[in-house]
């Protein structure tokens, strides 16, 4: 049997973000992403439940992340899951958290929002569109 490690959360960001940097010159960034769950109680009334989840991006993903979001910001995000630990007087601890590979701007942002849509602009309006009959559509 193969096994399968894949994480897809969307949620809301709970802090700014802070691109850092490790001693090679690889870039990096931490969010902290609030995920909602809403179910059903035992009563029949329904609940929310906030999930507060750790990702790092890193390189080119985290420069853009960290250009263009900020705290409050809703967020697309996918990735693997890793388990980090380690172990402090003589104690074992360990924190799951997401490794981010990709993600998308998911509705308004609070700032860079204007930024983004001048530059995708700017790339189509750069570009020779090409026209296609419908008849050549496959489908």
């Amino acid at each position: 049997m193969t096994n399968f490690n894949k994480v897809i959360l969307m949620g809301h960001l709970t802090r700014d973000l802070e691109l850092k940097s490790i001693n090679n010159g690889n870039s990096f960034v931490e969010l902290g992403i609030a995920v909602n769950e809403r179910r059903k109680a035992g009563n029949g009334n329904w609940k929310d439940e906030v999930h507060f989840v750790n990702v790092t991006f890193w390189g080119k993903n985290a420069e853009i992340i960290s250009q263009y979001l900020s705290k409050g910001d809703p967020v697309l995000v996918e990735g693997r899951l890793k388990q980090n630990r380690w172990e402090t007087d003589n104690r074992k601890h360990s924190r799951i958290t997401v490794t981010g590979e990709q993600f998308s701007f998911v509705g308004p942002r609070q700032h860079g929002s204007e930024v983004i849509m001048q530059s995708t602009d700017l790339e189509h309006s750069n570009n020779k569109r090409d026209t296609i009959a419908d008849d050549d559509i496959p489908f």
